[in-house]
């Protein structure tokens, strides 16, 4: 797992024993106090800081004296740097950190309590977040307002992080399904579950086979290590379908089509009020529920470096450096701030670039400057006009609100900048933004749920004449429909009990004919990119879904849906309906 971590910063060849790593989706979309101690009030109630600093083991040249390019041997400098500057810092208040991965389902139900207020230490819209940080959320809002417990999302996720619970609180029991292995104490635990994903989905237009398993089912293991007082680490491994490129990868066994692939990974290190983490994993920066613009888990994992504080529970500050393609010099960086600037308004701004370079670049990794200024270094260093179009990258930057009206209601508001027509007069502005809506009502023992949220991205956004796109395998890093599409997004849940849910969604969206790496250029002219330009196909879908969760260790959900399509694939006159189906299931042990 370490040299897979060390694989993703220095271009080199795979070591023995090394599993390629493959790119997997899900459709799912402060001092610690002493618990048995009186409880604040929450006027009162100190904030809880989470802040992690998951720093990187310090690299041994070597180990790979020969291999390591020179923008990567000075970027890991830096990083083991930071993190000896992390151990010589105060104990972190937090335990080793585990990352609760951005597609998990336990995030509906933090995004529910959040709206409520009972999450005012944790900053939810930066992910991934560590599992131990929301666990110590957890134990504060029953501290602060005990008839939480009733609630179903508060239930779920008790169950959900009954083993960081238990590590936090001893004066209750948390049970929780045993993991395969268990070994240790919590100073130093392994442990090792099994676990199987399968989704599948129904489509009666479907030529060859109506009802198939996606790509996405998988049956593995998933590790963990942690070693107090604060490094961390996990890793799932898994046997799935090949998903792509299948010239190039040697099946698990002859005549099959199943590969070995890592779904996550990371080294984590905490030292004072900073998180550094080095891995494998997906990211999603801010608060919509059908997508987000600047940094979704559309795309896929990649390998990463992070720098992560959380101050006082009510900032969090995030420095990100990505690898999209170490054969195409693909690098990315991005960096964001949240922060609580009243208990009923969380505001966050975020910047990110696709550069070019041969490994990381310093002033893009430190996150410390603005990238667009960083461009400008980089274009004067250079020596001739020949060499400076190297230096360009791709830089947009978002901003996103939520407002807590009242317990029962927020609002919500992101908005993306790519580049606006300030040196070709005929150049459209490219931009995107979200306005949405969340509800969540308590009903006797369960609850109601209601969300609506609307998008546009303008076509040629992300999209740049000299190849940087904001692209990472063919797909945007940002919203997961890409350019030159509108969607409004509507859902109502109820929340029965703690075990089952209902829940009905509307995905109604107008696809223009613009896609991500077709750029705007003068030959194209004046444009109008207000609304999806061309021949627009527009998709209708509705669904019903019933899910139960009778464990800690299995969630089931099964759908039923209809989609009508206009103008499919953008021929004028062509209609389409089908009835769809869809089932998802997690289990582990």
């Amino acid at each position: 797992m370490v040299h897979a971590a060390v694989d993703s910063l220095v271009k080199s060849p795979r070591p023995c024993g090394v599993p390629p790593v493959t790119a997997a989706t899900d459709p799912r979309c402060g001092p610690e106090a002493t618990l048995d101690a009186p409880h604040p009030t929450r006027e009162d109630a100190p904030a809880v800081p989470s802040l992690t600093f998951r720093a990187v083991p310090a690299y041994d040249a070597a180990m790979r004296p020969s291999t390591a390019r020179p923008a990567a041997r000075s970027f890991l400098a830096i990083v083991t740097f930071l993190a000896g500057t992390a151990g010589l810092a105060p104990p972190a208040p937090g335990q080793p950190a585990e990352f609760l991965e951005p597609r998990h389902a336990a995030y509906e139900e933090i995004e529910a309590l959040a709206a409520r207020g009972d999450l005012d230490s944790l900053r939810i819209y930066t992910r991934p977040l560590a599992r131990i940080d929301v666990a110590r959320a957890l134990l504060r809002a029953r501290g602060l307002r005990p008839e939480v417990e009733t609630e179903p999302s508060y239930a779920r996720l008790e169950r959900e992080f009954a083993r960081e619970l238990a590590d936090l609180d001893t004066t209750r029991a948390y049970p929780e399904s045993g993991p395969l292995v268990d070994s240790g104490p919590k100073e130093t635990r392994f442990r090792l579950q099994s676990a199987a994903h399968v989704r599948g989905d129904y489509d009666e237009t479907r030529d060859d086979a109506h009802f198939r398993f996606r790509d996405e089912t998988a049956v593995g293991v998933r590790m963990g290590l942690q070693v107090w007082p604060g490094f961390g680490a996990y890793e799932e491994i898994v046997i799935t379908r090949i998903r792509g490129q299948r010239e190039w990868i040697d099946p698990l066994a002859a005549d099959t089509d199943v590969e070995m692939a890592v779904l996550h990974a990371g080294l984590t290190a905490r030292g004072g009020p900073v998180t550094g983490a080095i891995g494998y994993d997906y990211f999603r920066w801010g608060p919509g529920r059908r997508g987000t613009l600047l940094l979704s888990d559309n795309a896929g994992p990649m390998g990463y470096l992070q720098l992560r504080g959380d101050f006082a529970g009510r900032v969090s500050i995030t420095t990100l450096s990505g690898i999209l393609s170490y054969e195409e010099d693909r690098m990315f960086a991005a960096h964001r701030v949240e922060f609580a600037a009243t208990r009923w308004l969380t505001l966050g701004i975020a910047e990110a670039a696709r550069y070019s370079s041969d490994g990381p670049d310093l002033l893009y990794a430190i996150g410390l400057l603005p990238y667009s200024i960083v461009e400008r270094i980089h274009v004067r260093e250079a020596s001739a006009d020949s060499i400076r179009g190297e230096s360009r990258s791709n830089v947009m930057a978002s901003g996103d609100v939520v407002v807590r009206v009242n317990r029962d209601l927020s609002l919500y508001g992101e908005l993306l900048v790519d580049d606006f027509g300030t040196e070709e007069e005929q150049m459209p502005d490219r931009f995107g933004w979200t306005a949405g809506f969340r509800s969540h009502r308590p009903v006797g023992a369960g609850a109601i749920r209601f969300l609506g949220e609307y998008t546009f991205v303008r076509n040629y956004t992300y999209s740049v004449d000299y190849g940087a796109n904001y692209e990472y395998r063919g797909k945007p890093l940002g919203y997961a429909l890409g350019p030159d599409a509108e969607n409004v997004w509507v859902e109502a849940a109820y929340d029965l009990t703690r075990d089952w849910q209902v829940r009905w969604t509307g995905d109604f969206t107008n696809k223009g004919e613009g896609r991500i790496g077709e750029a705007w250029t003068p030959a194209l002219g004046d444009v109008d990119n207000s609304r999806p330009m061309g021949v627009v196909e527009r998709r209708r879908e509705v669904w019903g879904d019933v899910r139960w969760i009778p464990r800690d260790n299995v969630d089931v959900a099964l759908g039923l849906g209809y989609r009508s399509r206009a103008n499919v694939d953008h021929q004028s006159g062509v209609d389409e309906t089908a009835w769809l189906g869809r089932l998802a299931a997690e289990l582990r042990y």
